[in-house]
C-alpha cells in the first residue's frame, strides 16, 4: 500500500503509474494477441468483425469500469483520511453494488446486441461473427467487473504492483488459449473471446486471493456490509458520474463506427488497427488519469490541496514527455507497426491506419492534460463538469457522423477526436484551476468528504 499524501510527487507519480501502465500494456494483450491471431489464422474478415464489435464491447464493458473506478475514488478519500471503518464500508457496499448492477447490465446488454450492431450498420457478411464474439466476452463479463473493482480497490490504497502480477500471468494464460482455440481447435472469433473472458477470470481469482491473505485492512466484517444510505449515494454517485463519462465517450465512438461502417471492409480493418495502436500510446495518458484520480482523492481525504495542485502539474509534464516520443514513433516507423500488429498487407489497409495515426498523434499534447484534469476532477468529487466534457466529446462525433462524413470522407472521422479533444481540455482547465479549493491550496472547515457538486 502506498500513501500519496506526502513524500517526493514526481517519484509517487512514478512508482503508481508504471506499474499501472505495464499492467495496461498486459491487458491490450489481450486485445492484440486476438488481432494478431485472428488476422493471421482466420483473415481480414474476422479482422473486421472484431473491430465492428469492439464499440459495443467498449461501451459495456467500460460502464462497468467507470463503476468500479468511481467507487475506487471514494475509497481513496477514506484512505487518505485514514479512516479505515469507512473504508471497509465502502469496499463491502461496493461489492454489493458492482455485483447487482453487474448481473442486470450482462442480461439486458445480451437482449440489445444484435439489434445495436444493426444500428451500426455492421455489414451482413460479418455480423454473425460480430454477434457470436462479442455474445461470449458480455456472457462472462462478471469476471471483469469482479477483477476490476478488486484491482481499483488496491489502486484506491496506493498498490499497482499486484495487478500487475495477476494481469501478467493472465496474460500468458490468453495468449495459449488464443493458439489452442482459434488455431489448434478452429472455433474461429469465439475461440479468442473464451481465451479472453478465461485469461480475466484468472486474474481475478488471483487478486481476490491476495486480498483475502494479504490485506488485514481490507478483510471485512459481516456489520461492514449493511447497505448504509449516505455511502451509497456517494459511491453511486461517483461511480455513475465515471460510468457515464466513459458512456458519452463510448457512445460517440459507437456512432463513429457506424459512420466508418459504410466505407466498406478494408476502411473497418485499417480503423481497428489503428486504434488498437493508438490505445496502446494512450496507454500511459490512461494510468496517469487514474494516478491523478488516486492521488486527488487520498490528499483531498486528507485536506493536502495544495499538493493536489503541484502533483496535477507533476502529471501533465509526464504526459507531454511521453507524447513526444509517440510523435517520432509514429513518423518513423508506423506502417512497420501497423503490419506487425495486424499482418495486414492489403496498401489502403497500411496507408489509410498510417494517415490516421500521424494526424492524431501530435495533438496527444492536448489529450494528456484532458485526461489528467478530469480525472483530477473525480477525485476532488467535481463529478458534473467532466460530466460534461464528455458530453462535448459525444457531440463532436455525433457532428462528424451526420454532417462531415459523407463529404469528407475517412477523413472527417480522423479529424474528430482532436477537434473534440481541444474544447474539452479548455473546460475542464477552466473548471480546475479556477476551485477555490486549488486557487487557496486548503478546504474549507466546512466541507465533508462526502460532499460533491
Amino acid at each position: 500500500m502506498k500513501d500519496l499524501t506526502k513524500g517526493n510527487i514526481i517519484r509517487l507519480l512514478l512508482a503508481f503509474s508504471l506499474p499501472l501502465l505495464i499492467g495496461n500494456i498486459f491487458q491490450q494483450l489481450y486485445n492484440i494477441v486476438d488481432t494478431k491471431v485472428v488476422g493471421e489464422i482466420l483473415g481480414e474478415d474476422a479482422l473486421a468483425a472484431i473491430g465492428a464489435s469492439a464499440p459495443v464491447f467498449n461501451l459495456i464493458v467500460g460502464a462497468m469500469n467507470g463503476l468500479g473506478n468511481g467507487f475506487g475514488i471514494v475509497i481513496s478519500k477514506f484512505y487518505g483520511a485514514k479512516d479505515m471503518k469507512r473504508m471497509r464500508q465502502a469496499v463491502a457496499n461496493s461489492v454489493c453494488l458492482m455485483l447487482g448492477l453487474t448481473i442486470v447490465v450482462t442480461v439486458v446488454s445480451l437482449f440489445l446486441i444484435r439489434p445495436m450492431l444493426h444500428l451500426l450498420n455492421t455489414p451482413d457478411d460479418i455480423l454473425p461473427r460480430c454477434t457470436g464474439y462479442i455474445q461470449v466476452i458480455l456472457t462472462f463479463m462478471i469476471f471483469t467487473a469482479a477483477y476490476n473493482l478488486c484491482a481499483a480497490v488496491l489502486r484506491a490504497l496506493g498498490d499497482t504492483i499486484r495487478p500487475l502480477i495477476f494481469l501478467a500471468v493472465a496474460t500468458v494464460v490468453n495468449v495459449g488459449l488464443d493458439l489452442l482455440f482459434v488455431g489448434a481447435m478452429h472455433m474461429d472469433v469465439q475461440g479468442a473471446a473464451y481465451a479472453t473472458v478465461i485469461a480475466q477470470a484468472i486474474s481475478f481469482v488471483c487478486c481476490i486471493i491476495y486480498i483475502i491473505k494479504k490485506c488485514p485492512e481490507l478483510r471485512l466484517r459481516r456489520e461492514d456490509f449493511v447497505l448504509e444510505k449516505v455511502m451509497i449515494g456517494d459511491l453511486m454517485g461517483q461511480g455513475l458520474a465515471m460510468a457515464f463519462m466513459l458512456c458519452f465517450v463510448s457512445i460517440g465512438t459507437l456512432v463513429l463506427q457506424g459512420a466508418i461502417n459504410k466505407f466498406g471492409t478494408n476502411i473497418i480493418a485499417a480503423h481497428t488497427v489503428a486504434r488498437k495502436l493508438s490505445e496502446i500510446f494512450m496507454l500511459p495518458f490512461s494510468t496517469l488519469g487514474v494516478a491523478a484520480a488516486t492521488f486527488s482523492g487520498q490528499n483531498y481525504g486528507a485536506g493536502r490541496f495544495d499538493r493536489i495542485r503541484s502533483g496535477i502539474r507533476s502529471a501533465i509534464l509526464l504526459s507531454w514527455i511521453w507524447t513526444v516520443f509517440v510523435i517520432v514513433a509514429v513518423y518513423a516507423a508506423a506502417p512497420l507497426m501497423i503490419r506487425l500488429i495486424s499482418g495486414a498487407t492489403t496498401p489502403e489497409i497500411v496507408e489509410t491506419a498510417q494517415r490516421y495515426l500521424r494526424f492524431d498523434t501530435p495533438f496527444y499534447f492536448v489529450l494528456g492534460i484532458l485526461i489528467v484534469l478530469r480525472n483530477a476532477l473525480q477525485g476532488l468529487g467535481r463529478k458534473i463538469v467532466p460530466m460534461v466534457s464528455s458530453g462535448i466529446e459525444l457531440f463532436g462525433k455525433l457532428i462528424v457522423a451526420w454532417v462531415l462524413a459523407a463529404p469528407m470522407g475517412y477523413f472527417g472521422i480522423i479529424i474528430s477526436e482532436p477537434a473534440t479533444w481541444i474544447l474539452c481540455t479548455v473546460l475542464l482547465s477552466i473548471a480546475f484551476f479556477t476551485d477555490d479549493r486549488i486557487r487557496r491550496g486548503s478546504q474549507p472547515k466546512k466541507e465533508k468528504i462526502h460532499e460533491a457538486d
